[in-house]
């Protein structure tokens, strides 16, 4: 795989050690990480890690990458390759003779404490691991089908590729399209379907080329990439029996899940290369590595549901320890609450690891900004993910810190100097952003505070002067129709040489996890994501009906079933409260407010409503999530009685 990254300084990895166990559904972070056995090629004179497989003798594997590893059924992990060299190779990507652009081992070893064995590879011949998904080999057509990603549903196999048209620069390829490959034979022989495909557009930036598997409640999660190691995380699901029909995949639009691919938005800021995406029964959390070319890192975030929302970045594995890194593949099994194992990929050697880190509790699980206490900052040109407008950079040990050695400052002697990190947020969703600032005694114009992506609108700053010693500030914010904002902190030098301090910054979303619970946002009188209506409703939008605002939610009809409801995301095995204000009209006896499990599952808990609500009445439910990651509120009605409707406004849903 022709695809060399260049370090250009050391990342130091600082292990931030934290007290406590990693309990369930507990933020973690990496620590202690080390290789455990080589997993591709021959072992090079004074190696002396395990080396179980012998790929170059036993089936013509000199030199190859990725890693990626699924559960395939049966007792057994596939473990699918990238470009691939035999007799010939030089030690790096892209010469030697035998060139696959693929090729797929098996493997049950469960006892990856010393190394990962194969069972065997799939072959074309004695001794030759096969191509298992042919490309056309012609530079600036088709250069080389790369796998991206793994799943298998019952006993039918499948994997995410990328048609790779051409060989940039490094970290900078450009596709022809994505698509999914499937296998009834256990792996031995593939078949390219030709209409489940993501096509990339004329600029190369179609947000679904390359991609990570997850299956959880009986959905496939495709979280995908543009081509390259540059882009955003954007995220797709389908059911687990339609992964062949592209028109059957929801894109994740901010909000909720919906049929245009046009409308996905990002979960997860980039910069993002070779991703890998798990859930970890032991934490009750999903986790996800890809390289951040930035910060010359593979780097690790959690959630406890596949939307989110993500942690910050934590250092896994850094190019100063392991020159050359660019991914880091889960395996599916051994992890635990305290260890994670996972496949990288080193250029020089161009060949493949096996690596185990240590999982320890992170009290900062709910903080969605990146190194909030620039602790583990290398010093590269960029500061990623922090980054600068005017001067500044951080101060590394100088005994000034708020807390840890490190904080970030900006210093200059005009114009606006700032220190700024863009984040992904839920859109109309409420924030509080806060952080520990200190400041020259000649501040006068220091603003901490949040904005549209790309110097856009600001939504909401506090203003500071000089601040002699550090001091929290906290700006609370909705992030409005934005699906990614910038925080920033900075000030602009009125009075010559001017500088301000920054750390312990944090950003935490508000407790209400139902998105747009008071139909303000919603653009017409009919329901759009991320309410929808079974039977028939929508919105009042100011007509004078709604508790608070201008705008209400309601369901009316002369029969049947009609119901508003709502997809939201939950913590398994977590209680909840769920709160609304429902009014209905003098006909209605047979109405109902609760959760229960998607499509049409078991209900978690509910009101009945048998006699009208003559004006809005405050409900309440709680309820337990059981084993689910989501579940679907509802507030409706059965119209029993003729004409019947049925008023809700203020949902919300909180976590006990």
């Amino acid at each position: 795989m022709r695809r060399a990254t260049t370090w250009k300084r050391a990342v130091v990895l600082q292990a931030m050690c934290l007290l406590g166990g990693a309990g369930t559904a507990g933020a973690v972070t990496p620590t202690n990480v080390t290789k455990v056995a080589r997993v591709t090629g021959a072992t090079p004179s004074g190696e002396a890690l395990p080396n179980p497989n012998q790929t170059h003798t036993n089936y013509e594997v000199y030199g190859t990458d990725l890693g990626i590893v699924w559960d395939k059924g049966g007792g057994e992990v596939f473990v699918l390759f990238g470009d691939t060299f035999g007799a010939g190779w030089c030690g790096n990507g892209g010469c030697g003779g035998g060139w696959r652009s693929n090729v797929l081992a098996r493997s049950a070893d469960t006892t990856l404490s010393n190394g990962l064995s194969f069972t065997t590879m799939v072959q074309d011949g004695p001794r030759h691991a096969k191509e298992v998904l042919a490309s056309r080999k012609v530079d600036n057509d088709e250069i080389t089908v790369i796998p991206t990603a793994g799943v298998s549903v019952g006993t039918r196999h499948f994997i995410h590729y990328m048609s790779v048209k051409h060989w940039g620069d490094p970290g900078q390829w450009i596709t022809n399209h994505a698509g999914i490959a499937y296998s009834d034979d256990n792996g031995q022989s593939w078949v390219k379907h030709p209409t489940a495909r993501w096509a990339n557009n004329a600029s190369f930036t179609n947000p679904f080329q390359m991609g990570a598997f997850v299956k959880n409640g009986g959905f496939v999660y495709l979280y995908a990439t543009p081509n390259g190691r540059f882009g955003n995380v954007h995220l797709a699901r389908v059911p687990e029996g339609s992964l062949l029909d592209i028109n059957a995949y929801r894109y994740w639009d901010g909000n909720g899940w919906s049929a245009s691919q046009a409308a996905a938005r990002p979960v997860v800021i980039g910069i993002a290369g070779e991703l890998s995406v798990a859930y970890n029964a032991a934490l009750g959390r999903f986790l996800m590595t890809y390289l951040n070319e930035h910060r010359q890192a593979v780097v690790l975030r959690d959630a406890g549901t596949p939307t989110g929302p993500w942690s910050g970045e934590k250092l896994l594995a850094t190019g100063a320890a392991f020159p050359g890194i660019y991914n880091g593949f889960i395996h599916p099994w051994g992890n635990s609450a305290s260890e994670l194992y996972f496949i990288t990929s080193q250029w020089t050697p161009y060949n493949t690891f096996l690596m185990r880190a240590t999982l320890t509790a992170d009290t900062d699980g709910n903080n969605l900004l990146s190194e909030p206490g620039f602790e583990t900052q290398g010093a590269t040109p960029t500061m990623a993910p922090w980054y600068l407008a005017g001067a500044g950079g951080i101060d590394r040990a100088l005994g000034g810190a708020h807390s840890g050695q490190d904080n970030g400052f900006v210093r200059g002697a005009s114009g606006w100097n700032a220190l700024k990190q863009s984040v992904v947020v839920q859109p109309y969703t409420d924030y509080t952003l806060k952080g520990w600032l200190r400041s020259s005694s000649n501040t006068s114009r220091g603003f901490f505070g949040a904005r549209a992506a790309g110097n856009g609108p600001i939504l909401a700053e506090t203003q500071f002067g000089s601040l002699p010693s550090w001091a929290e500030r906290t700006v609370t914010f909705n992030s409005g129709a934005n699906s990614i904002v910038e925080v920033y902190s900075g000030v602009w030098a009125d009075a010559g040489d001017t500088w301000a301090q920054l750390d312990d910054v944090s950003l935490t979303r508000g407790s209400n996890l139902v998105a747009q619970g008071g139909f303000e946002q919603q653009p017409s009188s009919t329901a759009t994501s991320p309410w929808s209506v079974q039977g028939n409703g929508g919105v009042d939008r100011g007509l004078g009906f709604a508790r608070t605002g201008a705008n209400n939610g309601f369901v009316r009809n002369n029969t049947g079933w009609n119901a508003l409801k709502q997809e939201v995301a939950v913590t398994p095995n977590t209680v909840y409260t769920l709160t609304g204000w429902v009014k209905t009209s003098s006909t209605q006896n047979d109405g109902y407010f609760g959760a229960r499990v998607l499509n049409a599952g078991p209900i978690l808990n509910e009101v009945h409503l048998t006699q009208p609500q003559g004006g809005y009445t405050l409900q309440s439910v709680t309820f337990n999530s059981g084993a689910n990651h989501s579940v679907e509120v509802y507030a409706g009605t059965w119209a029993n009685a003729g004409d019947t409707w049925l008023q809700v406004d203020d949902v919300a849903v909180v976590r006990n």
